[in-house]
Formats: C-alpha cells, structure tokens, sequence
C-alpha cells in the first residue's frame, strides 16, 4: 500500500495562489463591446473602444506583473 504522505492539509493548499480582483478584465470586455459596436454603428465608438481596449489591456497587464513581484518563492 502507499505510504501517507508527510504533509499536512494546510501545508498543501499555501502552494494555491488566486489573483485578487481586478477592474481591468469588464473594462476590456466593455472595450471590445464599444469595438462592435463602433463597427456597425458609429466610427467613433470604434476609436473610443480600440483606445479603451489598448489601455485596459496595458493596465492589466501592469497590475499582473505588480503582482507576479510580490508573490514569495
């Protein structure tokens, strides 16, 4: 049979890491709406969505690696 590991419950689970909550994924997903939108209706909501959709994207991306710094080793 298998031998029980050595390691506790809690001692498994600290290896588990979720991001916290971010702004920037609905602000990209309303870009991208704008982006359709802007298609089919009006060009300027199709500028407006492109430039919303680059700085969220930017922006996330930032926060992601703000993030990925601060996790221990």
């Amino acid at each position: 049979m298998a031998e029980p590991e050595s390691t506790s419950p809690s001692e498994a689970h600290e290896a588990f890491h979720l991001p916290p909550p971010s702004i920037w994924p609905p602000v990209l997903a309303l870009a991208v709406a704008f982006i359709l939108t802007g298609l089919v209706v009006i060009h300027v909501l199709l500028v407006v969505g492109a430039i919303l959709g680059v700085l969220a994207f930017a922006l996330w991306v930032r926060d992601a690696r703000r993030e990925f710094d601060e996790l221990p080793e």
